[in-house]
């Protein structure tokens, strides 16, 4: 009797739980300069995402690169993100990385293109990867390729 009661009991909550579709990626916004100092850049910008599950699931950011100028300069590094149900959220993104990598020796041309915008005080800001959903084995790969010209201040 008590195995009956239990799948009774187990059928109704996976009804009332909806599960239609994935999560909907919107696109990257707010993309600027946390900070900027002598020995290290910060940049910050927001996932934007739309769940209309009772269901949350995980996001993973770690397969997003950074480019400036059309050249790697870092990857965004977070944890993993745990969605909500029912909402509308963002994921916050965060790259940091050294000023001194941009004097190497290979990244002659990064530099000089860096320096050419610092005069003109803009940057075209790249961000190319995937954003990974993870539900109960399941998951699903939402490709980002945003580009944006931040200003300097």
């Amino acid at each position: 009797m008590k195995n009956v009661f239990f799948i009774l009991v187990l059928a109704i909550l996976v009804q009332s739980c909806t599960f239609d579709k994935k999560p909907e990626y919107l696109g990257i916004n707010n993309v600027w300069v946390e900070e900027g100092s002598s020995n290290n850049i910060t940049l910050k910008a927001d996932a934007h995402f739309k769940n209309e599950n009772d269901l949350g699931g995980t996001l993973l950011t770690d397969e997003i690169k950074v480019y400036l100028d059309n050249i790697y300069i870092a990857s965004v590094s977070s944890e993993a993100f745990d969605v909500p149900a029912k909402d509308n959220f963002i994921v916050p993104l965060t790259v940091s990385f050294p000023l001194s990598k941009l004097f190497k020796e290979g990244n002659r041309n990064l530099l000089g293109a860096i320096l050419n915008q610092v005069l003109n005080k803009k940057m075209k800001i790249a961000f190319k990867g995937s954003i990974t959903y993870k539900l109960a084995g399941f998951s699903y790969d939402y490709p980002v390729d945003h580009s944006q010209e931040i200003t300097i201040k």
